[in-house]
């Protein structure tokens, strides 16, 4: 209990016996004897600040609810800090935490020393989780909107709260609101939600380079970090990559030119592990993919016709011909041949009945591997 004596203590001055009958009633209240409480509340002045609040503790003691008369006492007596810490106590025991923690600031300040702050902080931060872990399953559930409210509601009680602060974020980021996520990400801290987080603020702004260095902070045993990594990389070379790739990517068939663009972005090794003389191809030399076919054809991945100087950029790929291409891009990079099903297989590589840019992509990545760990490569 608040105590009703503790300075600044507002009206008449209480002679010894005054005040010795209100902590007398207050200690009986305490150890369940109320009969005494009463008792000695009767030797205090019926008009004094102090028998109102010491009234007020014993009723809550006996299991009265007391918060609301509490809050009256305590702005009819502005400067008493007894009486605000006390109606912080109650309202937080009534299942009021917002009345709580106004009232318990005011303690605060005019009580500096009796412990309001950590009050503040126990009640703040329980309601704080409470407000997050509905903000959580609401967007789990896809109301990102509401939880992004429940988010600021906890901020607004305690602004330090970082569970509250990364589903605020994750809510903006859900809403398409990135300027609104990225004002937040100052204040996420470096852990690994965190890192993972402001990864995710970075890509929202298209800065595949901070996001990567960002999942590169997170510890190695953290199961997020590997695809995390790798989807950021994979974006930051998209996005570094020359338009015609997009179009190769998205093209149905392939053409031999969309599968030189591919071969030549997804294994960047083929451009330095060929010394062969550069061929000419008098069809490409108009195409933005140019150096993308010599780099395929030097490396012997993707053959043109030497005699009529023609490489046929806009036939389209056949399954046939994807399957014998892989097998010499297996061979240039040193990789185990890849294993092609037949009709009874499953553990095998399974070519599509007509070459798309997402197939091609999918098979060369199955055959050129990772090149190693992919999480610690750049």
């Amino acid at each position: 209990m608040a105590d009703p004596l503790a300075p600044p203590l507002t009206g008449s001055s209480l002679t010894a016996d005054e005040a010795t009958a209100v902590r007398l009633a207050v200690a009986a209240a305490e150890a369940g004897d109320f009969a005494a409480a009463d008792r000695h509340l009767k030797a205090a002045p019926t008009d004094h600040p102090a028998r109102s609040l010491a009234a007020l503790e014993i009723s809550f003691l006996h299991g009265g609810n007391a918060a609301g008369e509490a809050l009256e006492l305590a702005r009819r007596e502005p400067a008493y800090g007894s009486a605000w810490g006390f109606a912080a106590i109650a309202a937080d025991r009534e299942g009021d935490p917002r009345t709580a923690l106004d009232a318990a600031h005011h303690a605060a300040e005019l009580q500096p020393e009796a412990g309001w702050d950590e009050f503040s902080e126990r009640v703040g931060t329980a309601f704080s989780s409470g407000l997050v872990a509905q903000g959580g399953a609401l967007l789990a559930r896809g109301d990102a909107s509401a939880a992004l409210e429940k988010a600021r509601e906890a901020l607004a009680t305690v602004p330090t709260a970082t569970g509250a602060r990364l589903l605020a974020v994750r809510a903006l980021l859900t809403l398409q609101d990135t300027r609104g996520a990225a004002a937040l990400v100052p204040g996420l801290p470096d852990t690994p939600d965190g890192l993972a987080l402001k990864g995710k603020v970075a890509e929202a702004l298209g800065q595949w380079d901070v996001a990567l260095d960002l999942y590169d902070r997170m510890p190695a045993s953290d199961t997020r970090r590997c695809e995390l990594i790798e989807t950021a990389r994979a974006r930051w070379r998209i996005a570094n990559a020359p338009p015609y790739l997009a179009g190769a990517l998205g093209s149905s068939p392939v053409r031999r030119r969309d599968l030189a663009a591919i071969l030549a972005f997804e294994v960047p090794a083929l451009g330095e592990m060929s010394a062969a003389p550069v061929p000419v191809f008098e069809d490409v030399i108009q195409l933005p993919e140019r150096l993308d076919v010599l780099t395929v054809a030097r490396a012997g991945v993707i053959a043109g016709d030497p005699l009529t100087r023609r490489f046929n950029p806009n036939h389209a790929v056949s399954p046939g011909e994807l399957e014998a291409t892989l097998d010499r891009l297996a061979r240039a990079l040193r990789r185990p041949a890849p294993h092609w099903c037949d009709a009874s297989q499953v553990e095998c590589l399974r070519l599509p009945d007509s070459v798309d840019g997402n197939t091609a992509v999918a098979l060369i990545r199955q055959v050129a591997g990772e090149g190693g760990e992919p999480c610690t490569q750049r």
